[in-house]
C-alpha cells in the first residue's frame, strides 16, 4: 500500500505534494488534530457571515458549483487526499485534472465562489491512484451534521473552544478514509472520527 504525505511550502505561489512512503512522522496517526492542519494553512479571511460548518445549503451549493465548473461538468471529480472545511467560508481542495491526470491543481472556495485553481508540484514514487478518492463518495453536507455532533460532545468539555475546521482525509496507515475534527479544551484536546456517511466511529482525549 503506498503511504501519503502532503509537504507545505508556507508562502509560496503553490504547495509541493508528496506521493510515495514519504516521513512516517509526518502523518501516520489516526489522530491527526484539524487546528494543527489549519494552522499550516491559508488563513486570509473572508467576508463571509455565515459558519459553513453549520450551513447545509451554502456546503451543498458549493459543492454542485465546484461540479458545474466547465472543466468537471459531466466527468467525474477526483480529489487528492484531503479536502478542508473551515467556518470562514474557506474550502480548501486539490483535483487531479480530468485531461491530464498526471496534474493536479488546488482549488479554493472563498467568498461564496470558487476561486482560480493554482498549479501543484508532486514529488515522490507513489501511485497516484492510491492518492486520490472520487467527489462521488462523500457529500459537503455531511460537514454540518458531523459539525452538529461534535459540538454536542463539546458541551460537556470544560473550556471547548469552537470549532473552526473539519477535514476529509486519508489515513496512511491504512489507506482508509475518515473524516476528521479536532476540540480545544481547557484540560486538553480531543479529536473526532467519523465515517464517510458521517456515522462517529469515535471520539477522544488526544
Amino acid at each position: 500500500m503506498n503511504k501519503s504525505i502532503i509537504t507545505m511550502l508556507i508562502g509560496s505561489a503553490f504547495f509541493l505534494i508528496s506521493c510515495g512512503e514519504g516521513d512516517k512522522k509526518v502523518n501516520s496517526s489516526e489522530q491527526t488534530s484539524a487546528t494543527q492542519v489549519d494552522n499550516e494553512l491559508d488563513k486570509s479571511s473572508t467576508n463571509t457571515s455565515s459558519n459553513l460548518l453549520a450551513d447545509t445549503k451554502l456546503l451543498q451549493d458549493a459543492e454542485n458549483s465546484l461540479k458545474n465548473l466547465p472543466q468537471f461538468k459531466g466527468k467525474e471529480i477526483k480529489i487528492f487526499q484531503k479536502v478542508y472545511f473551515y467556518e470562514d467560508g474557506r474550502i480548501i481542495l486539490s483535483i487531479q485534472d480530468p485531461s491530464k491526470p498526471e496534474n493536479i491543481d488546488e482549488y479554493k472556495f472563498q467568498n461564496g465562489k470558487w476561486q482560480e485553481p493554482i498549479p501543484m508540484q508532486i514529488s515522490g514514487d507513489g501511485d497516484m491512484d492510491s492518492n486520490v478518492f472520487s467527489l462521488n463518495t462523500i457529500k459537503f453536507e455531511t460537514v454540518a451534521n458531523i459539525n452538529k455532533q461534535t459540538q454536542d460532545k463539546a458541551k460537556d468539555i470544560e473550556g471547548a473552544e469552537p470549532l473552526s475546521s473539519i477535514f476529509y482525509a486519508m489515513n496512511p496507515a491504512t489507506g482508509e478514509y475518515r473524516w476528521l475534527t479536532s476540540i480545544q479544551a481547557t484540560r486538553g484536546s480531543y479529536t473526532g472520527i467519523y465515517n464517510a456517511d458521517g456515522t462517529l466511529k469515535s471520539f477522544e482525549k488526544d
